[in-house]
C-alpha cells in the first residue's frame, strides 16, 4: 500500500520526537515495544553523563543518589494517578508481585484467583506461594478467545472467599485490555486484595490506580516505558502499607538509617511509605535514565499516545482484514491496546519476511505480534503491508 493512501493519525509533535529523541528508530520499523523499548536520547545522555561522573569519582554530588530517586518515584506517580509516598523503586514486574505475594496479609488457606494463560511473571510467585504459605490458588480458565474470563472471576469473586485477584492490565499474547475498574470495584465489594501486572499497559494507555480500586501495581520500565534495563516501580495504596511487612528487608529502608552518620544506632521503625519496600543501593545511574523517560512520556501524555498508536494500527488492521487474515487482537474500543496480533496462515513465512525486511516484531502463542509507541510513523505501517504483501496468499 502506498504512504500516500495512509491517513496520517500522527500528530507533527510525534514525528518532531522521534527525530529529536529516537532517531535510531528510523533505519526500520520497529513494532515490539512490547518486548523492549528504544531508549530515548534524553536518558542516554542522563545514564551516560552519570556514568561519566562516576568515573571522574570527584563528580558526584549529593543530588546524585535520593533526589534522583525521589524525582523518579514524583513522576511513576503522576503517570498512574498515585502519589509519591506510594511508589516503591524496584527493578522489575517479578519483584513487584513477589512484593505482593509475601507482603500482603494472607492468612493460611487463603484463596488466590488468577486467570489461566497469564504471563508467566503472574503466575510462578502466587504457585509458590501456595506451596509455602498453604494458600489455595485458583486458576480460571480463559474463554474461547484465550482471554480472562471476566464473568466467571467475577463469579468466583462474588463467593466471598477469595482474598486476592491478580490479573495483567493488558495481555502479553494479542494486547486484549482487563475492565480494571468493574474487577477493582468487585475486590472491594467482596473484600479481596486486587493486584495488577501492568508492564503491558503503563506508559501506552492512561491508567488511574485509584479509579481502578487497585491494591498493588507492578511494573518494569523497560518496554512501553522506554527506559534502562533493571529499572520499574511497584505501587502499594497508602492504606495498606503499614500493614505489609516487607519480607526482603534493606537497611536504607529504616528511618534509624536516615542519618548516615550514625547508622548504628538501629531501630526498627520502618521509613513512612513504601520506600521500605526498596532494598538498599539503587542502579543510580538507571534511574536517571528512567527519570527522563517518564517525564518525556508525561508530557507526551498516555491518551494521546494511545490515539497515535491506534491510528497507525487501524489502516493495517482493515488492510489484513481484507485480505482475509485473521486478527487475534480484540479491536473493542475498550478492549484494545497498543499491542497488535494478527495471524496469516504462513506465520513462519510472514515472520521470516518481516525479519529479513529489519522489521521489529515477534510470534507469541501462533501469532505474529506488533506493538508500535509513539516514536513510529505511518511509513513504518505502509513498509509492513508491502513486505506482507509479498508472502501473503493473493
Amino acid at each position: 500500500m502506498p504512504l500516500d493512501a495512509l491517513p496520517h493519525a500522527a500528530a507533527p509533535d510525534f514525528r518532531a520526537l522521534r527525530d529529536e529523541q529516537f532517531p535510531y528508530v528510523a533505519r526500520a520499523p520497529y513494532l515490539n515495544a512490547a518486548s523492549m523499548g528504544p531508549l530515548p536520547e534524553r536518558a542516554r545522555r542522563a545514564v551516560d553523563a552519570y556514568t561519566l561522573r562516576r568515573a571522574d569519582i570527584h563528580r558526584m554530588r549529593g543530588d546524585d543518589f535520593e533526589p534522583t530517586a525521589a524525582r523518579c518515584r514524583r513522576l511513576a506517580s503522576s503517570l498512574i494517578g498515585a502519589e509519591a509516598d506510594e511508589i516503591a523503586l524496584l527493578p522489575n514486574t517479578s519483584f513487584g508481585l513477589n512484593l505482593a505475594a509475601l507482603c500482603l496479609p494472607l492468612r493460611r488457606g487463603s484463596r488466590v484467583l488468577i486467570s489461566d494463560r497469564e504471563f508467566p511473571a503472574n503466575v510462578y510467585p502466587w504457585m509458590a506461594l501456595e506451596r509455602t504459605a498453604g494458600v489455595t490458588l485458583s486458576v480460571i480458565p480463559a474463554d474461547e478467545h484465550g482471554h480472562p474470563d471476566e464473568a466467571r472471576l467475577m463469579e468466583e469473586l462474588a463467593r466471598g472467599d477469595v482474598a486476592m485477584l491478580a490479573i495483567s492490565a493488558v495481555q502479553f499474547t494479542d494486547g486484549w485490555r482487563a475492565d480494571l475498574a468493574t474487577l477493582g470495584a468487585a475486590c472491594g465489594r467482596y473484600g479481596a486484595w486486587f493486584v495488577v501486572d501492568g508492564i503491558q499497559a503503563v506508559g501506552q494507555l492512561p491508567l488511574d490506580v485509584r479509579a481502578a480500586g487497585i491494591d498493588v501495581l507492578a511494573t518494569g520500565a523497560q518496554k512501553w516505558l522506554c527506559s534502562p534495563f533493571g529499572t520499574g516501580f511497584t505501587y502499594v495504596r497508602r492504606e495498606l502499607i503499614g500493614r505489609m511487612e516487607p519480607a526482603v528487608v534493606g537497611w536504607t529502608g529504616q528511618a534509624a538509617s536516615a542519618d548516615l552518620e550514625r547508622v548504628l544506632d538501629y531501630g526498627t521503625e520502618w521509613l513512612p511509605g513504601a520506600r521500605r519496600f526498596e532494598v538498599s543501593t539503587q542502579p543510580w545511574q538507571d534511574y536517571a535514565g528512567m527519570a527522563e523517560s517518564l517525564e518525556l512520556l508525561l508530557a507526551a501524555d498516555p491518551a494521546r499516545v494511545q490515539a497515535h498508536v491506534a491510528g497507525l494500527i487501524d489502516p493495517l488492521a482493515a488492510w489484513l482484514h481484507a485480505r482475509g487474515v485473521v486478527i487475534t487482537s480484540d479491536m473493542a474500543p475498550e478492549r484494545r491496546s497498543g499491542i497488535f496480533a494478527f495471524r496469516p496462515e504462513d506465520v513462519r513465512g510472514a515472520y521470516g519476511a518481516m525479519q529479513r525486511a529489519g522489521v521489529g516484531c515477534v510470534v507469541r502463542e501462533g501469532a505474529i505480534r506488533l506493538a508500535p509507541h509513539l516514536y513510529n510513523q505511518p511509513e513504518d505501517m505502509a513498509r509492513v503491508m508491502e513486505v506482507l504483501d509479498e508472502c501473503l496468499p493473493r
